[in-house]
């Protein structure tokens, strides 16, 4: 453990998630992007803040380092089990979501929109947000993945990896990062608009309901962004 205190300045704040994601609620806190932005060191992401390193160091130190069960411990799964995660976990959450969100959107914004421009905003950043992702999701499940898996069997196998595989998949995983930079940048300006998703106090029910699932949603996202960039296509460069 010191020496995980003594090299928080040094890491990535995506590798520093990804060891525990515990952090991720100490990075939320003070807006620091682990999934898009999760290769800046703590220090580089702090400095754009303009928040002390120290301070957010400090806070990490306390974080329960030692009891991270096996089953959070995301660096140590297979590429296999962590596309089966990923599928089963927040694919299925975006598909099931992204349509009951736009309806509540689209419902406050027709109500509210008058008096509170921004949902109407928000209403179209998250319609844009929602098909982004749905095509996003098809083209990893059909051809990225895909591919991942085909490199990890090869190599599991001890067979060559033609260079022509190895190019596409890196070309793939160039796309998928670019998605997910675009994605990112709906969530965080859909979370500007909506004052970090705080209602205002003579909000109505629909309203309330509308920013609490954002919220959600943006949580779900920030998963499953790092758990691709900063774990999954990690692992998947590492075998090309």
């Amino acid at each position: 453990m010191n020496t995980l205190e003594s090299t928080f300045d040094n890491r990535s704040v995506g590798e520093i998630v990804s060891l525990n994601y515990h952090a991720a609620g100490i990075f939320r806190e003070y807006g620091i992007d682990f999934c898009c932005g999760g290769g800046q060191s703590l220090a580089e992401a702090c400095a754009k803040k303009g928040v002390e390193t120290a301070i957010v160091a400090e806070k990490l130190t306390q974080l329960p380092w030692q009891t991270t069960s096996s089953g959070e411990n995301y660096r140590e799964w297979t590429p296999d089990l962590l596309i089966n995660y990923i599928e089963q976990t927040h694919h299925r959450f975006v598909r099931s979501k992204t349509e009951e969100i736009a309806a509540y959107a689209r419902k406050v914004a027709g109500v509210h929109g008058e008096r509170h421009p921004e949902n109407v905003e928000i209403y179209h950043k998250f319609v844009s947000l929602g098909h982004e992702l749905l095509n996003h999701l098809e083209a990893e499940e059909n051809t990225v993945f895909p591919l991942i898996k085909k490199v990890a069997e090869l190599r599991k196998s001890c067979q060559d990896v033609d260079q022509d595989l190895m190019d596409e998949l890196r070309r793939q995983l160039d796309l998928m990062e670019d998605d997910h930079e675009g994605a990112g940048k709906l969530i965080a300006e859909i979370r500007e608009l909506s004052n970090d998703f705080t209602p205002p106090a003579e909000a109505c029910t629909t309203y309330r309901i509308l920013y609490q699932n954002l919220a959600g949603f943006e949580e779900d996202l920030h998963k499953h962004v790092h758990l691709e960039n900063n774990i999954l296509f990690r692992k998947a460069q590492a075998l090309l």
